[in-house]
């Protein structure tokens, strides 16, 4: 797989969550690093473990709970910027 940016986990997220920011009206351009997807309504507990999931699948990785900030875990930001660190660190390893 080549190199993964925060931009591609970004992109992933919003197509994946596609159906969901369109039930609430939220655009693209409204989904900024500090989107909250939890606070926001896109996941709820049961979402976040759907979503992790998928990006393990899709990005080749095991999510670490323990490395990443609960509290920035559902900020889009932090959580693609995360995504990137773990993939980069798979590949040099």
């Amino acid at each position: 797989m080549s190199v993964v940016k925060a931009e591609d986990v970004r992109k992933f997220i919003i197509s994946h969550l596609d159906d969901a920011f369109k039930d609430i009206g939220v655009t693209e351009d409204a989904i900024t690093d500090d989107f909250d997807l939890m606070k926001m309504g896109i996941i709820d507990s049961i979402g976040l473990i759907h979503l992790i999931g998928a990006i393990e699948d899709h990005f080749n990785i095991e999510f670490n709970f323990v490395a990443m900030d609960a509290k920035s875990i559902t900020i889009m930001g932090p959580l693609c910027r995360y995504i990137e660190e773990r993939a980069q660190s798979r590949s040099s390893s």
